[in-house]
């Protein structure tokens, strides 16, 4: 079955809210809402393909975007590849040109709203951020200086998810850190996902709970509900299907390149990073020397953005 490729654009407007148009009853999938693009045709670059159909279909001119995500789905009479664009800058009145209702909602609106099934991962890139701080080992349960440095990470404004990393810590001290560390996320409007068991996680009241391999392989449901965030680290094909499975909101895909603490351990490369990306139904970020710099380069090869404990610390 051919796949046919289309191209979507998030824009908010100055109230941060987002901009939806309904489906025509004729049309595939008619009667739902969607985000606004079109058809790439052959040849076309997905950028342009993103300015033309905003043009042609809202009279807006697009000034600046970025890459948020990338989703394969099959619908029973067709294949789907999504292009999905975050629409940072645009000009113009947005208006329905081809005679399409269109209608500006709220974020907590979306869910709320039937969205062709290839639309809803779009909903979870739209959550998260482009950093995913992973935080070194703290010492101990009240250690004052990591407590410290996390402040001032959170003060920078540049971290708005962190993952408390603590294996060295036994359960009940790993508890009593992370009730800290929660107090200090609750001050910065910072999300918190806890390397753990799913259970510490909502003993805790974190804002979720980040599996590693091994654990995601070893649960055959999504371990919380949809109010928390599910995240896991994945290295191979299966682990990227079994996180599909789950339905995981993100993973960490690891590890693209050497890193100073497993320098000689095999890496994904780019190329093996984007095939992996493509078969994600979630946002992945990239992990293993990782610098904030390379975001772009993550973003072209089909990745949400980095996570990283050295670079971000």
């Amino acid at each position: 079955m051919k796949t046919i490729h289309v191209v979507a654009g998030v824009i908010r407007n100055s109230s941060q809210q987002i901009l939806l148009a309904l489906r025509p009853q004729h049309l595939h999938q008619g009667g739902l809402w969607e985000f606004p693009g079109g058809k790439v045709e052959r040849g076309e670059a997905v950028e342009h393909a993103l300015q033309r159909e905003l043009f042609e279909e809202l009279d807006i001119c697009v000034t600046q975007a970025r890459p948020l995500i990338r989703i394969h789905h099959q619908y029973p009479d067709k294949n789907i590849l999504l292009d999905v664009w975050q629409v940072e800058s645009w000009q113009g009145v947005a208006r329905g040109k081809e005679g399409q209702m269109l209608a500006w909602y709220d974020f907590a609106e979306l869910s709320t709203k039937p969205l062709p099934a290839a639309n809803y991962p779009i909903l979870k890139a739209m959550q998260l951020p482009v950093f995913y701080l992973i935080t070194p080992e703290p010492e101990k349960p009240n250690d004052k200086h990591f407590l410290r440095h996390l402040a001032a990470r959170f003060d920078s404004g540049e971290i708005e998810l962190v993952q408390l990393r603590a294996k060295r810590l036994p359960d009940k001290a790993l508890c009593e850190c992370a009730e800290r560390v929660m107090k200090l996320c609750d001050t910065y409007a910072v999300r918190l996902l806890l390397n753990a068991t799913p259970e510490l996680a909502l003993s805790v009241g974190t804002h979720g709970v980040h599996l590693n391999s091994q654990q995601l392989q070893n649960i055959s449901q999504r371990p919380l509900s949809k109010n928390l965030l599910v995240a896991t680290s994945c290295h191979t094909a299966s682990d990227v299907d079994h996180a599909n499975e789950i339905d995981c909101d993100f993973i960490v895909l690891s590890p693209v390149r050497p890193t100073q603490s497993h320098p000689g351990a095999p890496t994904l490369g780019w190329l093996r990073f984007f095939e992996l990306t493509e078969l994600a139904h979630c946002p992945v970020f990239a992990l293993g020397g990782m610098q904030p710099n390379e975001l772009t380069k993550v973003l072209a090869h089909g990745g949400h953005g980095i996570a990283a404990i050295r670079s971000l610390w």
